[in-house]
C-alpha cells in the first residue's frame, strides 16, 4: 500500500508539472525520499523506478539510475564516489550499464573504473586524456544518435545534444515525458566549450523534439531541486544564442575562471558563458 501511495504521489507531481509554467515546475523539488547517503553522495527516489544521486564536490553533480524490468542504466558517475557500483547495486537488483552524458570530470570521475564498460558519444573522445582522471580500464563503447535502449518495459532514446561539449548527449524517456540532459542546457549556468551556433542548433532540435513528444522537462546534470530544464529554457537558450550571433545582443565580460570563457550573458534565468575567440561560430 505504501508503494502504491508513493507512486500515486509521484504521478500526481509529474502530472501537475506537465501543466505548469516553468516557475511552477521549478518550485517543486522532485527528488523524493533518501534511499542511500554517505559522505560522498546522496541518492533519492524520483519515481518507482528512477533515482537521482547528488555528489558534493561540483555543485550537486547529478547521476541517475533508470530501471526497467530487465536491466538498468546508470547515467553519469559523479566526480569522486568510491564504491559507486556497490551503492547502485544496493538500490537496484537489475544488471547495470554505465552511460555518460559527457566526459567532463564531474560526470565521469574515477568511479567509471568500477564498471566493465562505458558508453559515450565518440565526439567526446578528445576529452578522454584530460577528464577521465584515471586511464579507464574497461571497454569504451559508443552511443548512436537516435538509438533506443530497451530496458524491459521501458525504453530510453539517445539524442546527441552537442554544445557544452562536442559529445554531449541526452537520454529521453518518452513514455514518462521527461529526459536527462547532463550539462547540455547548463543547469542554469551553461558553459559553451564549442560555439554558439552548435548550442543554437541543438536547442532548436530539442525544442522540436520536446514539442513532438510532449516532453515536460529534463533532469539536468546538476539538479538542486529547483532547476529542471523546461521547454521554455531550451527556447530561451536558442533565442539568446541567435541574438548574439546576429549582433542583436551584446555579451558582457565574464569575471572569474571559466575555462577561458571571457564573455557571458545573464538573462531569463540562465547564464551562458563562452569564449570571444571561439564562441562566435
Amino acid at each position: 500500500m505504501k508503494k502504491i501511495l508513493f507512486a500515486l504521489v509521484v504521478v500526481s507531481l509529474f502530472s501537475c508539472a506537465g501543466e505548469a509554467q516553468m516557475s511552477d515546475i521549478n518550485s517543486s523539488d522532485m527528488r523524493g525520499k533518501i534511499v542511500y547517503e554517505d559522505a560522498n553522495v546522496v541518492f533519492r527516489q524520483l519515481d518507482e523506478h528512477t533515482w537521482i544521486g547528488n555528489g558534493n564536490l561540483a555543485y550537486n553533480e547529478s547521476l541517475y539510475i533508470v530501471e526497467g524490468n530487465e536491466r538498468a542504466l546508470l547515467i553519469d558517475a559523479g566526480t569522486h564516489i568510491p564504491k559507486l557500483d556497490s551503492i547502485v547495486a544496493s538500490i537496484t537488483s537489475k544488471p547495470v550499464t554505465l552511460m555518460v552524458t559527457h566526459l567532463h570530470a564531474d560526470h565521469a570521475g574515477p568511479a567509471v573504473n568500477l564498471f566493465p564498460e562505458i558508453y559515450i558519444n565518440a565526439a567526446d573522445l578528445v576529452l578522454v586524456p584530460n577528464d577521465m582522471r584515471d586511464n579507464y580500464k574497461g571497454e569504451i563503447k559508443f552511443l548512436t544518435d537516435g538509438e533506443v535502449i530497451d530496458l524491459g518495459g521501458r525504453q530510453i532514446e539517445v539524442i546527441f545534444t552537442p554544445g557544452h561539449s562536442p559529445g554531449s548527449t541526452s537520454f529521453f524517456d518518452k513514455a514518462n515525458r521527461y529526459g536527462f540532459s547532463g550539462d547540455a542546457f547548463g543547469s542554469t549556468n551553461l558553459l559553451v566549450f564549442t560555439n554558439l551556433s552548435t548550442v543554437m542548433y541543438t536547442a532548436q532540435r530539442i525544442e522540436r523534439y520536446m514539442k513532438q513528444n510532449e516532453i515536460r522537462f529534463l533532469f539536468p546534470g546538476h539538479y538542486s531541486g529547483n532547476n529542471l530544464e523546461t521547454l521554455q529554457r531550451v527556447i530561451d537558450i536558442k533565442d539568446i544564442c541567435r541574438e548574439l550571433l546576429d549582433g542583436e545582443r551584446q555579451p558582457v565580460s565574464s569575471s572569474g575562471n571559466n575555462g577561458g570563457m571571457d564573455k557571458m550573458v545573464d538573462d531569463k534565468g540562465v547564464r551562458i558563458y563562452f569564449s570571444s575567440l571561439t564562441g562566435f561560430k
